[in-house]
């Protein structure tokens, strides 16, 4: 596995959007130069900022085996703290020992509750596909490529959207108090279009 690395939207591109405000913590009014980090426009009689667009959401279900059609779901996970083994809060070991993927939606996480750099500490590991292996659903769309997993550490003000077909592993917090999400995607009901896993034997264990 390659470093852990903090959580940009530069670094993270390959495999889907970060989703953070530009703005400082200290802003409480107006700015007079909008941000260019995202599309701004002032909002609400210019008593707020409404940034555009800022993720994109997917549905591929049309291409789905089954043709049973997906809706909008929003669901909520409390992820509770691994525990850690140093005053680092990411000097740990982490097993990974599944991976998963949505083939048909991007899956958008949003903490709740939580601010900036201080506030809460979770892990995003991610991993390219590789070729396509065969014909099942599973092997429709290949594996995950181990040799270049890559590994980014995100803080409580930002939000992450995995781009549809991304292997990732499940929700990991670190620190010393739980994290709630919100986590909105498309699913349709059928178990093996909606997540798919992978499962490593033996579990891939590494210092993050």
């Amino acid at each position: 596995m390659n470093s852990l690395t903090p959580l940009t939207q530069s670094t993270f591109a390959p495999f889907g959007k970060v989703i953070e405000c530009p703005l400082k913590p200290s802003t409480t009014t107006l700015p007079t130069s909008l941000p260019t980090f995202y599309n701004a426009v002032p909002a609400n009689q210019e008593t707020a900022l409404k940034f555009i667009d800022v993720t994109q959401m997917r549905n591929g279900y049309d291409a789905a085996p089954s043709n049973v059609p997906a809706r909008v779901t929003m669901n909520m996970f409390s992820c509770f703290p691994r525990p850690m083994r140093a005053s680092n809060p990411i000097d740990f070991p982490v097993e990974v020992k599944i991976l998963e993927r949505h083939p048909y939606t991007t899956q958008t996480f949003i903490p709740l509750g939580v601010g900036r750099e201080t506030q809460g500490m979770y892990l995003v590991v991610v991993a390219p596909t590789l070729p396509a292996t065969g014909k099942s659903p599973f092997e429709r769309m290949g594996p995950p490529d181990l040799s270049k997993v890559r590994k980014f550490w995100a803080h409580g003000g930002q939000a992450v959207t995995y781009g549809a077909g991304t292997w990732h592993m499940p929700m990991t917090v670190v620190g010393e108090e739980r994290m709630d999400f919100v986590v909105v995607q498309y699913a349709n009901g059928v178990a093996e279009e909606d997540c798919q896993e992978v499962r490593l034997v033996p579990a891939v264990q590494e210092k993050l």
